[in-house]
């Protein structure tokens, strides 16, 4: 995947990901309330809060599997308020889940090509008669899949099913997965859920790489205040659904009430 180029000295840099004013109910409860932000691109920026804050509502949101009732997101100035689920892969939006849902029947190649096939042209006549656009594009598909296999380490591990594979070694496939759409922009979900020291200390130099070398801007949920604050470049920060801080890490740890919302009234 070629690297995009970054700002000049000096220059801000484009705004990738826009959220604007966006709301969330279900029934009388605001799970979302005029929530608004932007993260440019080239970005690590993470999103925190308390329980029920409106997180994973958003990610939703982003990935289209909720409508707003009210807002607007932009992916590159384009509005995503008419796409459905099924587009956003090939928009430039890739995701993780907080619990990696993989086809375990399935090899770990097979199943991180899936998310390539999100992007493919050929329609299923096409495949069906394997004409040489179908077979140049399924190995393109493998080439990605195999290439984004070797950058979460995965790459020895490429024919053995998904089911053989580890909590953490799930979780880098389901990565791998969501890189093989070639996104612009990646949500991952609670991606140090579930991990022991030394793995987030792996997720950190991954996390990092995803953005140096592949140049993907990245958006993360995530509970584990040291990674978040070591890595994001900007920390967005929710509660009862509205954005309470945005700004550096440092910003942010300074702002009243984000110790409130995490730490009560009394500290």
């Amino acid at each position: 995947m070629p690297l995009r180029g970054t700002a000049s000295q000096g220059v801000a840099p484009a705004q990738l990901l826009e959220v604007a004013g966006v709301t969330m109910r279900f029934g009388g409860i605001v799970a979302l309330d005029d929530v608004t932000f932007s993260v440019a691109a080239g970005r690590i920026a993470g999103l925190i809060g308390p329980n029920g804050a409106g997180k994973t509502t958003l990610f939703n949101c982003l990935s289209r599997l909720y409508r707003p009732a009210s807002g607007d997101i932009r992916l590159n100035g384009r509005s995503l308020n008419d796409c459905a689920p099924s587009d956003i892969a090939g928009l430039g939006i890739g995701r993780t889940f907080q619990s990696p849902t993989l086809f375990d029947s399935l090899s770990v190649l097979d199943n991180v090509k899936i998310g390539g096939h999100a992007r493919c042209r050929n329609s299923p006549l096409t495949d069906a008669f394997t004409l040489p656009s179908s077979r140049r594009e399924e190995h393109e598909l493998e080439r990605t899949a195999r290439a984004m296999l070797a950058f979460v380490a995965l790459d020895g591990a490429a024919a053995r099913p998904a089911a053989s594979l580890t909590f953490a070694q799930r979780k880098r496939v389901e990565l791998a997965r969501a890189l093989a759409t070639k996104p612009s922009l990646v949500l991952l979900d609670e991606p140090a859920g579930g991990l022991n020291q030394e793995e987030v200390a792996q997720l950190d130099a991954l996390i990092r790489s995803i953005r140096d070398q592949l140049a993907i801007t990245v958006l993360l949920v995530e509970h584990h205040m040291g990674l978040v604050m070591s890595l994001s470049d900007q920390v967005v920060v929710l509660n009862f659904g509205r954005v309470i801080a945005d700004g550096t890490p440092a910003a942010v740890r300074a702002v009243p009430a984000v110790t409130e919302a995490y730490l009560g009234t009394r500290h």
